[in-house]
């Protein structure tokens, strides 16, 4: 079953939990926040009191829903039935915790089924008033204080009277339902664990505690993350309430993508597991890293980005020096097709931005030698994948990211006597790289993108932003810019990422636009660089995530919603306007 846009998620760091707009949970990860992703419908019912007839959250009229801090709420209608849920994961449990009230008593449906196969194949249980469905190594558990008056264990085909209390306490199904009893309000603890003993364990200390006392310990949990890192950032309050909405998403957002034993950072949560439009966000790839890391790094994030180059990168980096395309975020590598060498740049030039570099010396040497040997006789890039994943050629973007890595990978080295021959080596190759560059990437006073290809392209920006390669001023660059302006600009405002891009309907890109507002703002022109980040300011969505895309007709958030590397432009366009 495709299940396309989260318009919600809750974890902490080790589950991640995605909900729709009418709080279905459609996705929940663990014992990753990228893998498994256990659940394939967890579908709630409500049965009025005065009668048998039931209906479900996912046909009922969506009145709102809102965040505080990482709790997600959602209003419900459904006749006269009011609704209201309120979801969260405790941050030290892996429990996602369900309060759903009601305006009259109500009993509550579940109809859970979890994803199963022959490799992996899912069970239930019924025992103590709880449904337990498990496979190797997932414990998945529905617990309540509030009695169950009926439950089905084997594939349930519907609520009805034929579910009786005297049915088998276990069986082969991946699919089971429980009704609980009649009430006002009911509180649900889903528990994931991995043996059956640490379950039952769980189902019983959570019985002990008020939902109450778990709500205000979690919101208080949440308020005090969030004064940490948005103090870290704002120094001043120069930000509009409306930027500080999209600036606190941006913190919690982070929280819940970033793994905990590895800082690793997720692009998104998955929307299309079957490949129907895109090859899938839920990985973490290098060079969203280096964007994302940065803007961590503004918001205090140190320890989890040092995390990432200490654990994920030491984990991941090939015999050769060189990195994948894209990994799991505990640093398995995930499904790939092809080199992209602005990875392995990327982790060079990230841990550049680093104080204790010196830490990183061993992967710095691995990836310096990788990137030399990436080079061809002409001195730019070899033969790979570009930044959008489309296209094997030889790229300015890859080129120049080669180009950076090892100027830098010069300065962190040079005070290492044991590197003494590689400064060397750098040295002799940086004057040529740059000959190589300006030979082959910049035609008729412009860049092109890649070898004989001159569609303009957004990512034409990497050469003069992230890799100094040009400065802005340059008349280089300010042709190249004029091109940007008259082929990528949307009338509606925006930036699409390159001429006649067929992705997903061909929309507007956040990235592309904040990307653009870097140029101005290197340029001296923070005005024009303003204008750009308050279009994309008015273009996050109702709870402040940004998209990947803006849909180019209704210039409403399109595709992937909440999109780490959107986010992490707009924290550094954000520092660099704001003065901080």
């Amino acid at each position: 079953m495709t299940k396309y846009f989260n318009s919600a998620i809750v974890g902490n760091g080790r589950m991640l939990a995605c909900f729709d707009r009418n709080a279905e949970l459609i996705r929940l990860y663990y014992p990753n926040i990228d893998y498994y992703q256990n659940v394939n419908y967890y579908s709630l019912g409500f049965i009025k009191d005065s009668s048998n007839d039931i209906f479900w959250a996912k046909d009922a009229e969506v009145i709102n829903q809102y965040y505080d801090g990482n709790i997600i709420y959602t209003k419900l209608k459904y006749d006269d039935v009011d609704i209201l849920i309120r979801d969260y994961a405790l941050p030290d449990d892996n429990v996602l915790v369900r309060k759903i009230k009601f305006n009259q008593p109500v009993s509550l449906a579940v109809m859970s089924n979890l994803n199963s196969s022959s490799d992996r194949l899912v069970s239930g249980m019924f025992v103590n008033n709880s449904l337990i469905q498990y496979a190797q190594e997932l414990y998945f558990a529905t617990s309540s204080n509030t009695k169950v008056i009926r439950h089905k264990v084997n594939d349930p085909k519907s609520i009805n009277e034929d579910m009786l209390p005297d049915e088998d306490y276990i069986g082969m199904s991946s699919s089971s339902a429980i009704v609980y009893e009649a009430k006002k309000e009911i509180c649900l603890h889903i528990v994931l664990e991995s043996t059956l003993k640490n379950c039952f364990s769980q189902i019983e200390k959570q019985k002990t505690k008020s939902e109450q006392e778990l709500f205000e310990s979690v919101r208080k949990y949440w308020r005090d993350y969030l004064e940490d890192h948005l103090n870290y950032y704002i120094k001043d309050n120069k930000f509009s309430n409306k930027e500080i909405d999209i600036i606190e998403r941006t913190i919690y957002m982070y929280s819940l993508l970033t793994n905990k034993d590895t800082g690793a950072v997720l692009a998104s949560p998955d929307v299309d597991e079957n490949f129907t439009v895109c090859g899938r966000y839920g990985y973490c790839w290098p060079r969203d890293a280096l964007f994302i890391n940065s803007a961590m790094l503004e918001l205090g994030f140190r320890e989890e980005v040092e995390k990432f180059y200490s654990v994920w990168a030491s984990k991941t980096q090939l015999s050769n020096g060189l990195f994948e395309q894209r990994y799991y975020s505990n640093g398995e590598l995930a499904p790939s097709w092809g080199m992209q060498i602005d990875e392995t740049a990327s982790i060079v030039i990230g841990i550049s931005k680093l104080p204790d570099y010196k830490n990183y010396i061993e992967i710095i040497k691995r990836a310096t030698c990788g990137l030399i040997d990436f080079l061809d006789s002409n001195y730019i890039s070899k033969a790979c994948y570009d930044i959008w994943e489309e296209r094997k050629s030889s790229h300015l973007y890859s080129t120049a990211s080669i180009y950076k890595a090892l100027e830098l990978a010069r300065e962190m080295l040079k005070d290492n006597s044991d590197c003494n021959h590689l400064v060397y080596e750098i040295d002799l190759l940086l004057p040529n790289i740059l000959e190589g560059i300006k030979e082959t990437f910049v035609k008729n006073d412009r860049l092109i993108r890649s070898k004989n290809d001159y569609v303009i392209d957004i990512s034409l920006l990497g050469a003069i932003l992230d890799f100094d390669v040009f400065a802005p001023s340059e008349v280089v660059s300010k042709n190249t810019v004029k091109e940007i302006e008259e082929k990528l600009k949307s009338p509606i405002g925006g930036y699409y990422r390159y001429e006649n891009d067929q992705y997903n309907g061909g929309n507007i890109w956040i990235i592309s636009t904040l990307w653009l507002a870097l140029y101005y703002i290197k340029l001296g022109d923070k005005e024009r660089a303003l204008e750009l980040y308050n279009w994309v300011t008015e273009h996050s969505d109702d709870k402040g995530f940004l998209a990947e895309q803006i849909d180019k007709e209704t210039g409403k958030p399109s595709w992937i919603v909440g999109l780490s590397w959107s986010h992490a432009l707009y924290i550094i366009v954000g520092k660099k306007l704001k003065g901080m």
